[in-house]
């Protein structure tokens, strides 16, 4: 089975390194450091958005002095080495809010992450994805769920730590665990459609794992809360990164113990079951698969050429 759309195959978190307080200064005096600029955690691309050019922008330290804003204001996070070389991720936000006037800046444009990263390389999208999930976790913790003093951002980006010298709790990074599962039954596979998908886009199912609840337990929950359907022998496949905010999708593969589908309204606006054989065919009838970077593509690929 292939390498999944996000995930850092070559890529050593140089987890000490971070630890320095002066990692910064270290590592920008590297030859050869790779620099990601980022606007509330989308990477800035060489072209526009309408000129549907996607080259990610990535530059050395001898380039930070002449870009046209206080560059020691942004938010800065070191994610790691790809192939010996030091990667750092900058984000401007703090610096220029109004993304217009950092691309009339900068040049070139951020536009939506979700359609510009998957005309990148997968080394390059598992870098820009990592430094989007590190940002978010950053705007969305600005202050210590404690005490409510700010935190302070350190260990290169990966730890937050509370301000109040009386409380002092220091915060990690969160992932939200998902589960994304393929449930078959027959040489059927069953695919649903939600409100947020784009239009004519059915996928498998999925949702997010509560407290308390094993991974399988998720998956026979979800199912059946979203289309009233009984599901046996979860079994595991693979998990990708998910930076929408910042999730892990953990992907299975279920049989369905019963087939009459009934759907949640709020959730499902509609669902069916596909042939195994009819499932190439779907787009030349209107309905679109999922995108060929996500999780839930890669499951059906896989289970519809018999290798799960």
């Amino acid at each position: 089975m292939d390498r999944l759309f996000y995930e850092a195959t070559d890529l050593d978190r140089d987890a000490q390194l971070r630890t320095r307080e002066n990692w910064r200064e270290l590592l920008l005096a590297e030859k050869n450091v790779k620099i990601l600029i980022c606007h509330g955690g989308d990477p800035l691309f060489a072209w526009p958005e309408d000129m549907n050019e996607h080259e990610l922008v990535v530059v050395g330290s001898p380039a930070l002095p002449h870009l046209d804003l206080e560059i020691e204001r942004a938010n800065w996070i070191y994610i790691g080495r790809q192939g010996g070389e030091a990667v750092i991720a900058i984000d401007i936000e703090p610096v220029i809010s109004d993304r217009d006037d950092a691309i009339r800046r900068l040049g070139g444009g951020f536009g939506d992450m979700r359609s510009r990263m998957a005309a990148l390389s997968e080394d390059e999208a598992a870098l820009a994805a990592q430094a989007r999930a590190i940002f978010n976790w950053h705007h969305k913790h600005r202050f210590c769920g404690v005490c409510g003093h700010p935190n302070h951002v350190m260990e290169a980006g990966y730890r937050l730590q509370c301000s109040n010298p009386v409380c002092g709790t220091p915060h990690f990074p969160r992932t939200d665990p998902a589960v994304i599962m393929l449930i078959h039954h027959n040489d059927h596979v069953l695919l649903a459609r939600s409100p947020q998908f784009l239009p004519g886009t059915v996928s498998v199912l999925a949702g997010f794992v509560e407290p308390g609840e094993t991974l399988e337990q998720a998956v026979a929950r979800e199912v059946f809360e979203e289309v009233g359907i009984r599901v046996k022998r979860a079994r595991y496949i693979a998990s990708q990164p998910w930076p929408f905010p910042g999730s892990l999708m953990l992907g299975f593969v279920a049989e369905a113990e019963t087939t009459d589908i009934v759907i949640d309204e709020k959730e499902i606006e509609f669902a069916m079951w596909v042939h195994r054989d009819d499932v190439a065919g779907l787009p030349e009838k209107g309905i679109n698969l999922p995108r060929p970077i996500s999780i839930a593509r890669y499951l059906l690929e896989n289970w519809r050429e018999g290798r799960i």
